[in-house]
């Protein structure tokens, strides 16, 4: 589709609107809502909200519109940037931490887009205010906060991760508002880890422009990672400007600049050779005679060396344009431009199973780019006293385009085996790896481009006095991806598809602040064509082997949302089902390939993939000075599974049945809470701390396959604060016990973070 075609979309929105405004005197059963009712842009309008605790009242992502949390059927967490500082939160992978249901699929999550919710790995399951952004690290330090929809979220927000999607809330100017906050925090643990970061926020509205405010948020990080020989030096600025061009029209830019330079082979990859911390958890390793475990690995062991980089830039920009037609008729328009590229380089050795393992080198670079624009017109009306309605229409527009290059290797003789008594025998010193050399044939080069439209509706109604909440959605998309082997110049697979997606449900309040609700929900995502095998060498048969999938899920929910204690605490009580079909994972294995030992990867099909369980959630404050967070799962999991399970994991022997998810612990909790001492002008002393436990879990061992962690695992963190005059002091301990908590990624140790921040 070109430029011509993507005006005519944009004009097609506007036209409608201006249709809709047209049209509204010829409705008689219809009526604009009182004068006192009347808000400008609030459908549209996601502010800094000052709430008691960590509680916030409304949420923007399940329904594309600002929406009471309690009005909407289905599961929303929100996490706020003043939950993020009291834990010292900066990046992606700690965004979500304390969180019921959701872990990072591995600690720097890869490309920044990876996780595991409610039992089910998911990915493209991102979006920055509402916009599709695709696979990128990012920094907290330019976001509001963070909402995550646990179901499919297609039917509004269009396809992404078919379990749920986390929306960041870019920081947005505010007009009126002269304000500035800089920082400075050092971290460090017992093992290698030692960060710098220097932090600043700053609001600026001219007296002399009442009506535009500029923003900027950025950041500063250089260090050592605790994984041996890892190095962080990462930086980046968030400016962003308002303009309220007329009382009921809004323009706001927003924009991520980021240079981000960060660890590439965590663990599980690089660091796929446990610590014997970690090992420690897994029955099979966990004995006297296992080689690995013997040599009693440290914590920050890693047996790849150094000279591991991950470069990543990232350049993106959305407009804003919000227009109100009338006291009931509200229009928006987001248009969004972004540019990803990465240069990756990483030598592994993944074999737990031998203390003498294999070698491989592997580069990967590339570019992404990618435009989005999206349209939504929202009409608020109603009919005599009792029926309430509100009609959203919209269309999205999305096209992109990137290119990667793979190689892979060995290194050259005596680094294409690696000793790992020998790597201890020298101290786990850097200069035991010099003279290693790389060897990095081309593997693959491809390119890849993409387009999709989207066109939705959703239709709300309240009943009696809004005591009962009606709501519908309806999606339907058309998307076109297309790669091609740039080494042949032909097309390796394509993909044409239209595709439907619906969610409905209802809400009964059976008090103001306490309602039922239920919801079933269903997204369709295209047809992919994926690689059989990845990690081989070039030239191996096995990697012209491809495979179909047609991913699929669907969910059904019904819950207890309410506010308590006076309106400082917001819970949830749900139950729920999914299932979701043409889900894929990659498997790890050790074998041959054109005459080298290499460790290779196995992209095979989990067949009906089921996840069930219920949910208590609780998020604001006990009282005026005890902040809180808590959370408990029970969860259910099963996927189709044909092997047993023996004395070694689970093998693909015999017995057909069915297995957990893998990832998916039978439970999870989290609590935090937050005491302050601290006086009205924000003078004295705070405390806090928190737990966050998962009970027996599956997880993936390089060599094994599938293996058990039977027992419980728990981390504790601690801290204190204190405020003097404008500046405030904090330190933060996490992971108090120094525990592995292997999940999906072994966690960093005890780590001491001290900030020192001021506002003025």
């Amino acid at each position: 589709m070109n430029r011509l075609n993507l005006l005519r979309c944009a004009a097609s929105a506007l036209s409608v609107a201006a249709a809709s405004s047209s049209l509204s005197a010829q409705a008689p059963a219809t009526r604009p809502a009182p004068p006192e009712e009347t808000v400008v842009l609030r459908p549209f309008e996601v502010t800094a909200e000052k709430s008691t605790g960590y509680k916030v009242s409304t949420a923007s992502t399940a329904t594309r519109t600002n929406t009471a949390i309690i009005d909407i059927p289905q599961s929303v967490d929100i996490v706020t940037k003043e939950f993020w500082r009291d834990i010292g939160a900066t990046t992606f992978d700690q965004s979500f931490k304390y969180l019921a249901n959701v872990f990072v699929r591995n600690r720097y999550a890869g490309n920044g887009d990876n996780m595991s919710l409610r039992g089910f790995e998911t990915g493209g399951s991102v979006t920055v205010d509402g916009v599709r952004m695709g696979a990128a690290k990012r920094d907290l330090i330019g976001y509001e906060r963070l909402e995550v929809v646990k179901g499919p979220p297609s039917a509004v927000q269009g396809r992404a991760g078919g379990t749920g999607l986390l929306n960041y809330i870019l920081k947005k100017p505010e007009i009126g508002v002269n304000a500035h906050a800089v920082k400075y925090a050092l971290s460090f643990d017992g093992d290698d880890s030692l960060i710098h970061r220097a932090e600043f926020d700053s609001n600026v509205s001219p007296t002399a422009y009442k009506n535009f405010a500029v923003r900027a948020a950025g950041f500063w990080s250089d260090g050592e990672d605790y994984i041996k020989f890892q190095k962080i030096k990462s930086y980046g600025i968030y400016p962003s400007a308002k303009w309220q061009i007329a009382p009921k029209t809004d323009l706001v830019f927003a924009s991520e600049l980021l240079s981000l330079n960060t660890p590439t082979r965590e663990e599980g990859h690089g660091f796929a050779v446990y610590p014997e911390k970690a090992r420690r958890l897994v029955s099979i390793f966990n004995n006297s005679t296992d080689p690995i475990t013997a040599l009693g690995l440290p914590y920050n062991f890693n047996i790849a060396g150094p000279d591991s980089p991950d470069k990543d830039k990232v350049a993106a920009g959305t407009l804003f344009f919000t227009h109100q037609f009338a006291n009931w008729l509200f229009f928006r328009q987001v248009a969004n431009l972004r540019y990803f590229n990465y240069d990756q380089f990483y030598y592994t050795g993944e074999d737990n199973t031998k203390t003498i393992v294999n070698s491989q080198s592997q580069a990967a670079r590339g570019w992404r780019h990618g435009e989005t624009y999206q349209g939504d017109l929202v009409a608020k009306y109603s009919f005599q006293d009792f029926v309430s309605a509100t009609t959203m229409i919209g269309y999205s527009y999305d096209d992109g385009s990137q290119a990667d290059v793979f190689l892979n290797g060995v290194p050259n003789a005596p680094f294409n085996t690696l000793n790992m008594a020998a790597i201890k025998a020298a101290g786990y010193s850097a200069s035991y790896y010099n003279g290693r050399v790389p060897n990095l044939p081309l593997a693959s080069s491809t390119s890849a481009g993409s387009y999709s439209f989207g066109k939705f509706i959703q239709q709300d109604v309240g009943l009696f006095k809004n005591r009962l909440l009606l709501t519908g959605g309806l999606r339907g998309d058309h998307s076109y991806t297309a790669t091609r082997n740039r080494l042949t110049g032909l097309i390796a697979s394509s993909a044409n598809t239209t595709l439907n997606s619906y969610r409905y449900g209802a809400t009964f309040k059976i008090l103001p602040k306490l309602a039922l609700y239920a919801v079933k929900s269903l997204q369709n995502d295209p047809p992919a064509t994926l690689s059989r095998y990845n990690g081989l060498i070039a030239g191996d048969p096995r990697l012209t082997e491809f495979f179909s999938v047609s991913p699929y899920a669907e969910l059904k929910e019904m819950g207890v949302k309410g506010e308590a204690l006076d309106g400082k605490l917001s819970f949830t009580l749900t139950y729920w089902e999914m299932v979701k079909a043409g889900a894929t994972i990659n498997t790890l294995s050790n074998g041959v390939s054109q005459g080298q030992n290499v460790t290779f990867g196995t992209v095979s099909i989990i067949n009906g993939a089921r996840s069930k369980g219920w949910e208590l959630t609780a998020y604001g404050a006990l009282t005026s000075h005890l902040s809180v967070i808590a959370n408990y799962t029970d969860l259910n999991t099963s996927q189709g599974f044909t092997g047993q399970q023996n004395a070694k994991g689970w093998t693909t022997a015999s017995n057909p049945g069915r297995i957990p998810l893998r990832f998916a612990p039978d439970w999870n909790a989290n609590i935090f809470l937050k005491y302050s001492f601290r006086d009205k002008k924000e003078q004295g002393w705070e405390v806090k701390g928190g737990v966050t436990a998962i009970g027996p879990v599956l997880t993936q061992i390089t060599g094994f396959g599938l293996a058990q962690i039977p027992e419980s695992q728990k981390s504790y963190d601690l801290g204190a604060g204190y405020g003097w005059r404008n500046y405030n002091f904090d330190l933060m301990v996490t992971n108090l016990t120094n525990a592995p908590f292997l999940i999906t990624r072994d966690q960093p140790p005890r780590t001491y973070r001290f900030s020192v921040s001021t506002q003025f």
